[in-house]
């Protein structure tokens, strides 16, 4: 006699491929709220990022912005970070870049327009270190999305994620290949959420871009040419 299918009970194991699943669709709800909450603060402050820069450190987070390119980024390389927003870490080298940070800070060297809300920031939640080239409305919208993802709890955060994407552009040019079967699921899995999240902040500019800011900025060359007439 034929087996009759089994029905799942509230005590039954739930099967992996259903944990899968409500993995990837609770992702995707985090993904859509991350998106949103990125949108509605660009609309706000996408005039200026002062503005932008502000809002992000009034809930805590210091952004630096600072003359000396070279400099900066030289530091940032040699402690294996990139100028943006960089997620907070209990190793070495984010001690040393707080205390980089601070010490330049204490001299005044950050942008004197870019006055913020520094007095009430912390490193927990990580920090945004950019030079005036990058202090534009545009790149810190990219990086403000991966901001406020590592806020609401989503992965590709970990340093062991960071360190995987890095080499993962710097030695593979962006490419999966035969390394990926050396790896172990966790190391698999952490690449895969550090491309997604990077991936979803590329297509937030993207859309941000086409609803506000070149809207705006079309907007603003239509008055002054008006005003000009």
């Amino acid at each position: 006699m034929a087996a009759r299918p089994h029905k799942q009970g509230h005590g039954d194991v739930i099967h992996p491929m259903v944990d899968t699943f409500r993995l990837i669709a609770e992702t995707r709800r985090q993904a859509t709220q991350v998106a949103e909450s990125a949108r509605q603060a660009i609309k706000a402050f996408y005039r200026d990022p002062v503005q932008l820069a502000s809002f992000i450190e009034r809930h805590g987070t210091p952004v630096y912005v600072f003359d000396r390119k070279l400099m900066t980024g030289l530091i940032l390389r040699v402690l294996g970070f990139e100028p943006g927003f960089i997620p907070p870490s209990d190793g070495k080298r984010y001690r040393l870049l707080q205390q980089f940070l601070t010490t330049i800070h204490s001299k005044k060297t950050t942008l004197k327009e870019h006055q913020g809300e520094m007095h009430a920031c912390h490193f927990e939640h990580g920090v945004f270190v950019m030079t005036r080239p990058l202090f534009t409305v545009g790149f810190l919208s990219h990086q403000l999305h991966h901001w406020l993802a590592y806020r609401s709890g989503m992965a590709g955060y970990s340093d062991r994620a960071q360190e995987l994407y890095k080499k993962f552009w710097n030695e593979q040019n962006g490419t999966i290949g035969q390394e990926v079967y050396d790896m172990t699921y966790e190391d698999m899995d952490a690449l895969k959420s550090a491309i997604n999240r990077d991936m979803e902040a590329l297509v937030f500019l993207r859309q941000v871009a086409g609803e506000v800011l070149i809207p705006a900025k079309q907007a603003q060359r239509f008055g002054t040419g008006k005003a000009m007439a």
